[in-house]
C-alpha cells in the first residue's frame, strides 16, 4: 500500500491559478506562507479616513465594471486530515496544501498571466507553475517547459482553466456576489466590506480544479463566506472559507482503496494596479 501519496489534492494546479477569494480558516502550517497577502491587506485597510463615505452597491459596480486590467496576488490553503484504506489496512496523518499565486488579467486582449508556488505540508515539498492564457488557449510552464494544453495534455481539459479565468477570476465573481443583498455589512478603518454566503454551485466550480480528474470521486463543499473589502468604492481585496469533504476509490493491485479527505479551504487576496497595462507573450517554443 502506497503511503499517503495517494494524495489527491495535490494535482496539477491549472485553473486555480486565475483567482477566487478567501475567508476564516488557516493552521499553523500556513502563517507563514499567508503573511505576504495578510499583511497587505492590513497595511491596505489601515488608512483610516476621516469620515468614510457608504457606497452603494449600484456605485461599487459601477467602478468594478470600469476594471480593465488588473494584478492580484492570492494564497489558498487547503487543511484536511487524511485517511487512507486498503483491506486491513488504514494510514491516517493531517495534509496542507498551500497554492501562492500573483496574476494578472486582460480583459481587454482577453489575455491572463498567473504564477503559482504550491508548497505541501508536511515536508515543505514545492512546485512553480506558470501560465499564459490568450483567448482560449491555454500555454503552461511545468517541469521545465512550456506545453499548450489540450485535452490530451496531462489528463487536464484546457476548458477548466478557461473557465476559471474568465468566468471565476476574481473581478467576475466579486461582481456576481455584488450583485446580490449581504447577509451583513460592516466599515472597518475606513473599509467597507460585504458578507456573503457562497453557493454550493459555486463552491463545486471552484473545488473541482483542485481535485483532478478521477472516475471515481465525490465531494461536498459546505458553508461558503465570502468577504469583499472596498476603499473608496474600489475592490482592494477579499477573504473566503469553506469545508471541504472528498472520497476517491480506485483499484490497485487488485484491492481497493479509499482515501477519505475532510478540512478546510482559506483563500485571501489582494487586488492593485488596476487599469495598469501589462505584456503578455506566447512563449515561442512549446509542446502540444
Amino acid at each position: 500500500m502506497k503511503k499517503l501519496g495517494i494524495l489527491l489534492l495535490v494535482v496539477f494546479p491549472v485553473g486555480v491559478g486565475a483567482g477566487c477569494v478567501g475567508g476564516k480558516t488557516t493552521t499553523t502550517s500556513t502563517t507563514s506562507t499567508t503573511s505576504t497577502t495578510s499583511s497587505t491587506l492590513s497595511s491596505t485597510t489601515s488608512k483610516v479616513s476621516a469620515q468614510p463615505k457608504h457606497y452603494s452597491r449600484d456605485e461599487l459596480l459601477k467602478n468594478l465594471r470600469s476594471i480593465r486590467q488588473f494584478t492580484y496576488i492570492e494564497n489558498t490553503s487547503i487543511s484536511f486530515n487524511l485517511t487512507v484504506k486498503q483491506g486491513n489496512l488504514t494510514q491516517s496523518g493531517k495534509v496542507t496544501v498551500v497554492y501562492r499565486r500573483k496574476g494578472y488579467i486582460d480583459f481587454e486582449e482577453k489575455k491572463a498571466e498567473v504564477n503559482t508556488t504550491t508548497i505541501t505540508f508536511p515536508g515543505g515539498a514545492s512546485s512553480f507553475t506558470r501560465e499564459i492564457i490568450v483567448g482560449n488557449e491555454v500555454y503552461i510552464f511545468f517541469g521545465g517547459g512550456w506545453l499548450k494544453l489540450t485535452n490530451e495534455t496531462l489528463g487536464i481539459s484546457p476548458n477548466v482553466t478557461l473557465n476559471m479565468t474568465w468566468e471565476y477570476n476574481i473581478v467576475n465573481f466579486t461582481e456576481k456576489y455584488l450583485q446580490r443583498e449581504p447577509f451583513k455589512e460592516t466599515f472597518e478603518n475606513g473599509t467597507q466590506i460585504l458578507y456573503y454566503n457562497v453557493t454550493e454551485d459555486d463552491l463545486r466550480a471552484i473545488s473541482e480544479p483542485l481535485i483532478g480528474k478521477e472516475a471515481n470521486v465525490t465531494f461536498n463543499v459546505t458553508d461558503g463566506v465570502l468577504e469583499l473589502l472596498f476603499r473608496d468604492g474600489k475592490l482592494i481585496g477579499g477573504r473566503m472559507a469553506y469545508k471541504m469533504s472528498v472520497h476517491i476509490w480506485r483499484e490497485e493491485l487488485g484491492k481497493r482503496v479509499d482515501v477519505y479527505e475532510i478540512g478546510e479551504t482559506y483563500d485571501e487576496f489582494v487586488v492593485k494596479d488596476i487599469n495598469v497595462k501589462k505584456s503578455v507573450h506566447v512563449t515561442a517554443s512549446y509542446r502540444a
